[in-house]
């Protein structure tokens, strides 16, 4: 390893724990080995079938991308370049694309990968057309397939093609056309499921969403947690102990951001001789500083039904144990009737995990930003005068048992909290209601 850049830690070793950008190198890749045995298998097959990637926010898309494009990685997992050419584009903050742009762009980067040299004069002479249309494409890509070459599209950010009005139905039919019958086999990456990221009902109808499998990508299991820290640690001078790869367990949930966010300011609290409780307060601030901006972006995109479910998951953790508060999907269904179709919801986004039947928010630390997010800052209150103007204007009766509290919440979840309170069942509805907010506040 080589010492920090900056010339002013000379000796020391360069933090393993990255977690700004994509890993880009294909050994500090982990996880992610069913995933790729089905993506590669489809691609193997007689068909050569497609398959969409779906994942929440950094929880790893990019990275397993760029892994399947790398030459050495392809190669290995029988993607050889004589049979497949992987072709990587990213479509990220394309706001204006149009068709044309959208396959000039992909002509480029597979001037770039193809590994036949005689089809890159085909390529560009495609590129340089100010306008082309689908048989245009057929004809470039039948010469391929004639060479029983497969051109396999790998999009990042695909929702930014599949929720854009320039692309309509005959776009999506003619990308489909190619997929299925000129060589060309296609693995998008979003963050919802396809059918969910369409601009119109139309193109949610077209039958192009019909030719893909699913691979949704979750947070980490502890093993593959394990994996990476004993990968990342193996060959320096951060050794891990069994207490610490806990603790980063804990603290990251699998998510592989959070584990290696949790893993940087660990090894940084290290480095800056820190140790015990000192240690352990210096990571944990670090990183729910640095994990806010990614908590904002998670709960502002969950639906206020996911909200409560959230809400009533965290408040049923952190009761005394029984076996009613036990947060289990039964428990979790006889107080909400829609908990469960929720946390198929979050566990796709990888905000809930479950283990040995046991619901949970994916770490302890998205449950601080989450009561912080929602209660009041001191000083900051709302008056009581002013919760009883607001509840008697909206006729608000149903939350007549929890309006001595309500100022402690921020106004905006007022609403919120009246959901909690009338939804909950009659079984629950009181108790649960008060522990939420005595939990809370």
């Amino acid at each position: 390893m080589l010492p920090y850049p900056d010339g002013k830690h000379q000796g020391r070793h360069m933090n393993p724990f990255t977690f700004g950008n994509p890993i880009k190198d294909p050994a500090r890749f982990y996880g992610r080995e069913a995933e790729i045995r089905q993506i590669t298998n489809r691609l193997l097959s007689s068909a050569h079938e497609s398959t969409s990637i779906i994942g929440e926010r950094r929880i790893g898309k990019t990275s397993l991308l760029g892994y399947l494009a790398h030459p050495e990685v392809s190669a290995r997992l029988g993607l050889t370049p004589d049979k497949f050419c992987l072709v990587y584009v990213d479509f990220q903050g394309l706001t204006d694309i149009t068709p044309t742009r959208f396959w000039q762009r992909v002509l480029k980067k597979m001037e770039r990968s193809i590994c036949d040299q005689g089809m890159v004069p085909s390529i560009q002479k495609l590129i340089s057309q100010n306008d082309f249309d689908l048989f245009d494409l057929e004809d470039l890509f039948e010469t391929s397939a004639d060479k029983d070459l497969t051109i396999v599209l790998l999009m990042d950010e695909f929702e930014y093609v599949t929720e854009n009005p320039n692309f309509r139905t005959d776009f999506f039919g003619g990308l489909r056309a190619l997929a299925i019958h000129h060589g060309v086999a296609l693995v998008p990456a979003t963050r919802r499921e396809l059918v969910d990221l369409c601009h119109s009902d139309e193109i949610k109808g077209s039958p192009f969403f019909n030719i893909f499998a699913n691979v949704v990508l979750r947070p980490f299991s502890r093993a593959e947690v394990d994996a990476l820290l004993d990968g990342y640690t193996k060959d320096n001078e951060f050794n891990l102990m069994p207490q610490e790869k806990d603790f980063i367990w804990g603290l990251g949930g699998g998510y592989p951001i959070f584990v290696q966010m949790a893993g940087h300011y660990l090894l940084e609290g290290r480095a800056q001789g820190l140790s015990g409780d000192a240690l352990t307060r210096f990571t944990v601030n670090s990183f729910d500083q640095q994990a806010d901006a990614h908590y904002t972006y998670l709960w502002s995109h969950c639906s206020e039904s996911e909200k409560i479910t959230l809400l009533i998951l965290l408040t049923l953790g952190m009761q005394k144990p029984s076996k009613k508060t036990i947060p289990n999907l039964e428990n979790l269904a006889r107080m909400r009737a829609r908990a469960p179709q929720d946390l198929v919801a979050l566990g796709k986004r990888g905000m809930v995990v479950e283990r040995d039947g046991v619901y949970s928010l994916f770490s302890p630390s998205l449950e601080r930003w989450i009561r912080q997010e929602i209660v009041a800052a001191p000083g900051e209150e709302e008056s009581q005068t002013t919760a009883e103007e607001w509840l008697s204007t909206g006729k608000r009766e149903d939350m007549k048992d929890i309006r001595g509290v309500l100022p402690k919440f921020k106004r905006k979840y007022w609403p919120l909290m009246g959901d909690i309170a009338k939804e909950l069942s009659l079984e629950f509805a009181a108790a649960g209601a008060f522990e939420l907010i005595k939990f809370l506040v």
